[in-house]
């Protein structure tokens, strides 16, 4: 959730009712993720490929803004949708590391210690922290040298 909510912010900050729309789909996701993540049913090391697939769903799930994004017209977004992107892939492949327990599957013994998946997995998402990082940092210098929206936007009414 952390990832998805400053992005959706800038990336649709003059875009109101898409904004609130896609932070409450996150909101929702995230929130079921964090159930299903706590729940100690799947905690068991068979449903290991259960857990990495709710996470890399919720993460996918950001196709959809991010097409929705790349499709506005907005001098920032090939570049902040490529550090998007890449974010993405180092998440999604810690996950598979993860789920599918390699090195120490095809070298049983040999990474016990350093290098096992799950050590693998959080050194991925770090540096996928960081990658996220600069691409925020970057949507948020344009937003400032931008300044304000051209046509003020409108609150959603129900």
């Amino acid at each position: 959730m952390g990832s998805f909510v400053p992005w959706l912010y800038y990336g649709f900050y003059c875009h109101y009712q898409p904004k609130v729309i896609y932070l409450s789909i996150v909101c929702v996701l995230g929130c079921l993720s964090i159930i299903v993540s706590l729940w100690d049913k799947f905690s068991e090391p068979r449903l290991r490929p259960l857990r990495a697939g709710v996470f890399m769903s919720f993460g996918l799930s950001g196709i959809i803004p991010a097409i929705h994004y790349s499709l506005m017209e907005t001098q920032i977004k090939q570049s902040s949708l490529g550090w998007l992107t890449l974010m993405g892939l180092l998440y999604i492949l810690g996950a598979m590391l993860y789920a599918l327990r390699v090195p120490e599957r095809w070298f049983p013994g040999k990474f016990d210690i350093w290098f096992q998946s799950h050590q693998l997995f959080h050194i991925l998402v770090i540096i996928a922290a960081f990658v996220h990082y600069h691409c925020i940092s970057e949507m948020a210098m344009h937003r400032v040298t931008v300044g304000e929206c051209a046509v003020p936007h409108e609150p959603i009414t129900f």
